[in-house]
């Protein structure tokens, strides 16, 4: 896990963009490395719960996809998100669910 990191890390900055449908390898590499950062990061926060967060990235912009049982733990994942450098901007795709009780 750490050398993927280090890898990750070392060509993140292979920033090439261009119009167009298709990604670069470049591209593709740095929504990689956006994408493991702002999942471990979710996963590290106690506030939120990160493992039941689906994080996609096209081109720097990152949707987040998921439940979560409140609506400051909906900000506190945007916030995490847009702190990751790199990521150019958020889509919110989260749904405020109240954890379910369970039936007697």
């Amino acid at each position: 896990m750490a050398c993927a990191l280090l890898c990750l890390a070392l060509v993140a900055g292979c920033q090439s963009y261009r119009d167009g449908k298709s990604r670069t390898v470049g591209e593709l590499t740095d929504d990689s490395a956006i994408q493991l950062k702002v999942k471990t990061q979710l996963m590290a926060a106690k506030d939120v719960n990160g493992f039941r967060l689906n994080v996609e990235v096209k081109r720097g912009v990152v949707s987040l996809h998921g439940r979560v049982a409140s609506q400051e733990m909906r900000l506190r994942a945007l916030e995490i998100t847009g702190s990751v450098k790199g990521v150019s901007s958020v889509e919110d795709r989260l749904e405020v669910m109240p954890p379910e009780e369970p039936v007697p």
